[in-house]
């Protein structure tokens, strides 16, 4: 593998002055800056999209971002005959976001939604999205359905098995009501089936970094249309379950957010739905039902029974979300 990344880097102009080993790639220290050196099984077509969302943001201002540098022949990925696939990336030079400081967590809400005000329109005409929200659900809960009924027709059962089943209901029916919320939903009615917008897709504190210059965004691998809210979302989810779910840090999440997106109405309440819906209760019954049955890692069972726990807390972060918009002076 090394002699692979030597071969491709000798295809770039730039010169290496240091490498170092970072989260399954290469930080390169270089006479361009820090670049990243990056093995990627994705099509090539994507690193192309990537870099036209890129320069359309930061036509918009939002300049510390992670361009594709092309090689010397112009590529965006160097492909060698073995299959092997390498990205360059310009990086920054910083560090992770502190999702247990207040202000962090406010700077980080704000920058997505500066991302999502410059990524709003960014189709001409609205585009379909490949699989509403409301048909996930509905094929979410059949899996549970499916997987519960796998698991009590078991006649000797794992210690996952019975403590999932344990909780089924209470997930089930939670996955239900949000099911029925949705489809109640005026906002998901006006963005959720075609939408002109574009999301980032994995908005979390990992693909964001504190550098000199500015928070930069990366990671843009999964940007797609779509709900933008879904981004807002799935960042409230994995920083709350981190703080336990605590009510005054997804105020503030919130309140960075919509200090730079203008809210319409039923925002919130679209958000709360879809934090409500048992989402990791679900990953963990689908990773059971694909996996080896007969063995079940007990990284597995601590994160069921951690998903278990949070439930009480997450429950009441979502009583308090109401609360949110009165602060903000957005009510829906």
């Amino acid at each position: 593998m090394e002699d692979r990344q030597e071969m491709t880097l000798e295809k770039y102009d730039f010169q290496v002055k240091n490498r170092y080993r970072a989260r399954g790639a290469v930080l390169l220290d270089t006479n361009e800056g820090p670049l990243l050196l990056r093995e990627q099984n994705r099509i090539t077509g994507h690193f192309a999209l990537e870099n036209e969302i890129k320069e359309h943001l930061r036509q918009q201002g939002m300049i510390h971002l992670d361009f594709v540098v092309a090689n010397r022949e112009g590529e965006l990925v160097t492909e060698w005959e073995t299959g092997e696939k390498y990205v360059v990336y310009r990086w920054f030079r910083g560090e992770e976001c502190d999702i247990r400081n207040p202000q962090d967590l406010r700077v980080m809400a704000e920058n997505l939604g500066k991302l999502h005000r410059c990524l709003h329109n960014y189709y001409e005409e609205p585009v379909p999205l490949s699989e509403p929200l409301l048909v996930q659900y509905d094929r979410h809960n059949r899996e549970m359905k499916r997987v519960y009924t796998y698991m009590k027709e078991k006649k000797r059962k794992t210690e996952f098995e019975c403590y999932a089943m344990q909780r089924f209901g209470l997930f089930y029916d939670r996955a239900k009501r949000a099911r029925e919320q949705l489809e109640k939903s005026p906002y998901y009615h006006n963005h959720g089936v075609f939408t002109r917008d574009l999301c980032h897709g994995e908005y979390n504190y990992h693909n964001l970094l504190f550098s000199g210059q500015g928070l930069a965004t990366t990671n843009f691998e999964h940007a797609a249309p779509g709900v933008q809210l879904m981004d807002l979302a799935y960042f409230m989810r994995k920083t709350m379950e981190k703080n336990r779910w605590q009510p005054e840090k997804g105020r503030m999440i919130w309140e960075g957010y919509v200090r730079e997106v203008p809210c319409e109405g039923g925002e919130l309440e679209f958000l709360a739905t879809v934090l409500s819906y048992p989402i990791k209760y679900w990953k963990l019954l689908n990773q059971y039902i694909n996996g080896k049955k007969t063995w079940i890692s007990n990284k597995s069972i601590e994160k069921l029974k951690t998903v278990c726990e949070q439930e009480e807390n997450k429950e009441k972060f979502l009583e308090r979300m109401p609360s949110f918009e009165k602060n903000t002076g957005k009510e829906g």
